[in-house]
């Protein structure tokens, strides 16, 4: 979220070495062109987020995401440099073809399945909690069949 003049950091930020502790440096201060552009860049990464989780990558466009910004498609562009690059700010990956997504699916379940043995071990039931939140709900007729 905004507070001023911050951006919500990228997935690589996550993993950057932490800052000198002992650094007496105070954090630079933005002038007010560079804070218009962090706020610019929030709005435009906001926008994408919440289009992206509601239609998906396919369906999500450029103008739209603009519009949910409230600016223009070249206030997109000026921060990034096309859609997927867009997605991988917002999410820390490509977005994944319709394959790798049921592939992926697949792995997940096996995974699941195979660590239900494990359930007692050490961290284990929160990995299955997070597999089992991470997969699409299975219908119905298709849990009614297995």
């Amino acid at each position: 979220m905004m507070d001023g003049a911050t951006f919500s950091p990228s997935p690589e930020a996550a993993f950057a070495a932490p800052a000198d502790p002992v650094s007496t440096e105070e954090p630079k201060r933005l002038n007010r062109r560079q804070a218009a552009k962090v706020q610019t860049r929030q709005r435009v990464f906001d926008s994408a987020e919440t289009l992206f989780k509601d239609v998906g990558f396919e369906r999500a466009t450029i103008r739209a995401i603009a519009k949910g910004a409230g600016m223009s498609t070249g206030a997109v562009f000026a921060n990034f440099e096309d859609k997927t690059a867009l997605y991988v700010a917002v999410f820390g990956h490509p977005p994944l073809t319709p394959e790798q997504g049921r592939a992926l699916v697949v792995a997940l379940r096996k995974s699941h399945d195979m660590l239900e043995a494990f359930a007692d071990e050490e961290g284990v039931p929160e990995l299955l909690a997070s597999i089992k939140a991470a997969l699409p709900p299975v219908p119905a007729k298709a849990a009614a069949d297995a």
